[in-house]
């Protein structure tokens, strides 16, 4: 009798145990995977990869992306996506520089005014996911369109000769490295705190695992979702401030098909698209691993078209392991 009352509590340790197991696998896995094209490609080109320079370009790179894997992993964790992240850093970036070019706004009331826009099309999409019940994959391929088209329409071909104030932070240098990859690591430390130490964040982990569970214990899950998506729209926005920054120049192709970089990201660091799980270490890994791979294709003189193909593969891969692991098919 002890023994068949026993046995559901220890299947329950051992399910939460091997889950814990396998989210921290995934994450030394990439460890070891990241070590591995590291030590292989300082061999085979010993001057040009490595060397602090080329280091350095691949923290350069890697901000644009490592900004909107914040973000979207908080939304993964909630359960959710969005694949209009790319597309809003775009127009975002071109609306700021738009109203400090052509406007005449000043720059710290041009960059408020972007990010309080990208936060209200983050909640716009919210809105529709949570409160309408319209499909995340549907309301943000169609605002990815909205987004782009009002990109292209403001910005054209490019705003270029952003004012000096502007674009200073953007290429200012602290210990030889850009102001923007400190600004990730800020956030990323920020944002570690908040998944783990502060109940308010903690609460998608349960909205991700269970939301109907989730909305029975009190949770306000359509509340949270909503502000989880008005979360990803500012980091995003911010994205594409911070890189407009960098090159001085704001254009509506630089968030093209960056999401999907930043949700393999997150997946190849741990995360699941059926939610409830991921850290923003794992994510900022799988961040530099996928940065990582550009840069050798890059050195490896791999043409673009080759590395498309290559970096999708990542993609669908990331997908796979993830649908395997979770035992769940990804509609």
């Amino acid at each position: 009798m002890s023994s068949s009352t026993s046995n559901p509590e220890n299947r329950k340790v051992g399910s939460r145990v091997l889950s814990r197991w396998a989210s921290h696998s995934r994450e030394w896995a990439l460890v070891g995977m990241i070590l591995c094209v590291t030590i292989l490609f300082s061999i085979l080109y010993p001057y040009s990869f490595c060397s602090w320079a080329n280091f350095n370009a691949v923290l350069r790179n890697l901000a644009f992306e490592g900004l909107l894997a914040l973000g979207m992993m908080v939304l993964l964790i909630s359960g959710s996506f969005d694949l209009s992240a790319g597309s809003m850093a775009s127009m975002i970036g071109v609306i700021t520089g738009w109203l400090m070019k052509e406007a005449g706004c000043p720059v710290p009331l041009a960059v408020l005014a972007g990010l309080m826009l990208a936060a209200l099309c983050g909640a716009g999409n919210g809105l529709l996911v949570a409160r309408f019940r319209v499909n995340a994959l549907i309301t943000t391929l169609g605002t990815m369109g909205i987004f782009q088209g009002v990109a292209l329409l403001v910005g054209g071909p490019g705003i270029t000769f952003l004012p000096d104030s502007f674009t200073r932070w953007g290429r200012a240098e602290w210990l030889g490295v850009q102001g923007p990859v400190w600004l990730l690591a800020g956030l990323a430390l920020l944002f570690h705190l908040f998944l783990t130490h502060f109940r308010f964040f903690r609460q998608y982990y349960y909205i991700g695992s269970n939301a109907h569970a989730a909305r029975l214990s009190g949770i306000r899950v359509e509340r949270m979702q909503i502000a989880a998506f008005a979360l990803m729209g500012i980091i995003a926005g911010l994205a594409g401030i911070v890189y407009a920054s960098r090159i001085a120049t704001a254009t509506a192709s630089l968030g093209v098909g960056a999401e999907l970089k930043a949700i393999a990201a997150v997946i190849l660091g741990g995360a699941s698209l059926s939610g409830g799980k991921g850290t923003i270490w794992g994510a900022m890994l799988g961040v530099f691993f996928m940065a990582l791979i550009q840069n050798v294709l890059i050195i490896s003189r791999v043409s673009s078209e080759w590395q498309g193909i290559v970096l999708g593969c990542v993609l669908v891969g990331a997908v796979a392991v993830d649908s395997w692991v979770t035992g769940k098919q990804i509609v």
